[in-house]
């Protein structure tokens, strides 16, 4: 085994959310909506004095901010792994051993998006299908929208760390299928809208997906949480809490209002680019 080293990014899920899980897609439809951003996870792999080797990883956001940081990391471990064997796997191979392998140590540990998506750029359309395989559609985004879009998603860290995997295994032991099935529409509702130019629509979906998120289980909620999104509402924006946790809020505001939105909520920003 030779030395190697892989990265992967970090993605916001912005529709979709949740209905990764084989408890729902095995029966349902599911997809979900999610963009790469760039901030990275690197993973390294050395041989040691020992005879073995070392595995070293590397994080540009905290653990625990809902922004798959677990699922990132078993891809890149996965990627590394392949490349000191000199094995060129394609990015559904390595998603698909990623995810085997962190449920393999904690069955509802993650969905199945997260180990993808931090291997596709842009704004990416995933469908979960009842064969438990997987398909990628990439979304045309016109370039004089690219900009605005990117101007307009704002993220900021809550400060809450806890593991998404406790909220899941709530939702998924309340069987609350028809919330569920809602969620799993709003990727196609996004889509119609921005093919009909209503690009803004994205605020509302950010509203829909947390409304059903928060409905799905108490454990998505929290008084902390509740306030911030009040103010975020308050000032015109959409927005959501990223991933089943209640690490990030992310949301989606009119230039016009974000000034006022910063300083109201008082929460550290984390600044990113969409990677295109």
């Amino acid at each position: 085994m030779q030395d190697a080293q892989a990265s992967v990014f970090y993605r916001i899920p912005l529709v979709g959310g949740i209905t990764d899980y084989p408890d729902f897609y095995r029966e349902n439809k599911a997809q979900s909506i999610c963009c790469a951003i760039d901030r990275y996870l690197h993973i390294s792999i050395t041989s040691n004095e020992h005879g073995g080797v070392t595995i070293e990883s590397k994080a540009d956001l905290p653990w625990e901010i809902g922004l798959g940081s677990s699922g990132a990391f078993f891809s890149a471990l996965v990627s590394a792994l392949a490349k000191s064997k000199n094995q060129k796997l394609s990015r559904l191979v390595i998603a698909g051993l990623a995810y085997e392998l962190e449920t393999g140590l904690e069955k509802n540990a993650t969905g199945k998006q997260d180990s993808l998506a931090c291997l596709c750029e842009g704004i990416s359309r995933i469908s979960y299908l009842q064969d438990d395989s997987v398909t990628v559609d990439k979304l045309n985004i016109p370039p004089g929208w690219e900009n605005t879009l990117s101007s307009r998603l704002l993220l900021f860290d809550t400060g809450v760390r806890r593991r998404a995997r406790d909220s899941i295994n709530d939702i998924l032991s309340r069987k609350n299928t028809i919330l569920l099935k809602e969620i799993a529409k709003l990727p196609d509702r996004l889509v119609q809208a921005w093919k009909a130019y209503d690009f803004d629509f994205l605020g509302t979906a950010l509203d829909l997906q947390e409304q059903y998120r928060g409905e799905l289980s108490p454990t998505c909620r929290s008084h902390q949480t509740d306030r911030l999104l009040g103010i975020a509402r308050e000032c015109g924006a959409g927005a959501r809490l990223t991933g089943a946790g209640l690490g990030s809020l992310l949301c989606y505001c009119s230039e016009g209002k974000q000034q006022e939105l910063r300083e109201r909520l008082k929460l550290p920003e984390i600044k990113f680019s969409i990677l295109w």
